[in-house]
């Protein structure tokens, strides 16, 4: 008989529970569940942190020792599964991206969830981008529309590029306005993430969060149907990138996300600039 216990936490207890996800990024909306055992004494060993987001329920699991807990994890999710049902959602999703090497990736695929999506990534040395970068926006210069412009975010308000985004499926409205409201260190950051105007008209965008040594980024968009003038803007943002990076500094990875069907340039990109693709990552979910 298992001395495990599921429960929400008691108001004195709520500090103790947010440290389990003192490494995660979770919305002020979030219900947490904890898995306490008592023996031998009494201690948090697992703990979900779930929201409601349309017609779907999104978790995140934390433990104390950072390594899966399957037992306390199948528990926790089977409660959140019982409340999401309650609730009339059509599923449950995982709020990171796994790769298939993650343990989390198993024990989800052994509970019945399924990739729901795969994005993939490319990794560049931010010395790679700038000595390759540089000489091509000097070579271009004369040929970048006059109007064009970055701009840092920091001083403009989200829905500028809602729009933008929308049909890439990179990120959704709520995580965009999430991720631009809090700043670093799990938000954007606000002055190496740009927009791209021509005229006062946002045309592109590239936003990034600086992780650990490396600036992730999670949206890079050039809404153009000319090939040549999308190429061109995108030097433009990456020269803003790079206009804002110091050499030497933390910083010295690139990693570009993109979809697998929806965002294929991105890897044309990564690949012309001296990347190389790192493995897929997945977003798993399970009908309920």
């Amino acid at each position: 008989m298992t001395d495990l216990i599921i429960r929400e936490p008691a108001p004195n207890e709520i500090p103790r529970a947010a440290y389990l996800f003192r490494n995660s990024f979770l919305r002020q909306e979030s219900r947490v569940l904890v898995a306490v055992r008592s023996l031998p004494v009494e201690r948090f060993v697992a703990g979900i942190a779930w929201w409601i987001e349309g017609a779907f329920g999104r978790f995140q699991l934390a433990t104390q020792s950072g390594a899966p807990n399957p037992e306390a994890f199948e528990r926790l999710i089977n409660q959140v599964a019982a409340f999401a049902q309650k609730a009339g959602l059509e599923r449950l999703q995982y709020a990171d991206l796994l790769t298939d090497d993650d343990q989390r990736s198993n024990f989800l695929r052994n509970l019945g969830f399924e990739p729901l999506a795969t994005d993939r990534f490319f990794e560049i040395a931010c010395q790679d981008v700038w000595v390759r970068l540089m000489p091509l926006c000097d070579k271009y210069e004369a040929h970048f529309p006059s109007d064009w412009r970055t701009e840092s975010i920091r001083s403009h308000p989200p829905e500028l590029v809602l729009n933008l985004i929308r049909d890439y499926k990179l990120m959704s409205a709520d995580e965009l306005l999430r991720y631009w409201n809090v700043g670093p260190p799990w938000g954007f950051e606000p002055v190496v993430s740009s927009i791209l105007f021509d005229g006062v008209r946002p045309i592109g965008a590239l936003l990034t969060r600086a992780v650990e040594d490396m600036f992730f980024v999670d949206v890079r968009v050039v809404h153009m149907e000319n090939r040549r003038l999308r190429a061109l803007g995108n030097m433009l943002l990456l020269r803003h990138v790079a206009l804002h990076w110091k050499p030497g500094g933390l910083i010295q990875r690139l990693q570009f996300r993109g979809g697998e069907i929806e965002h294929r340039e991105t890897a044309n990109l990564a690949i012309r600039m001296g990347g190389h693709e790192l493995p897929p990552r997945y977003i798993f979910a399970k009908k309920l």
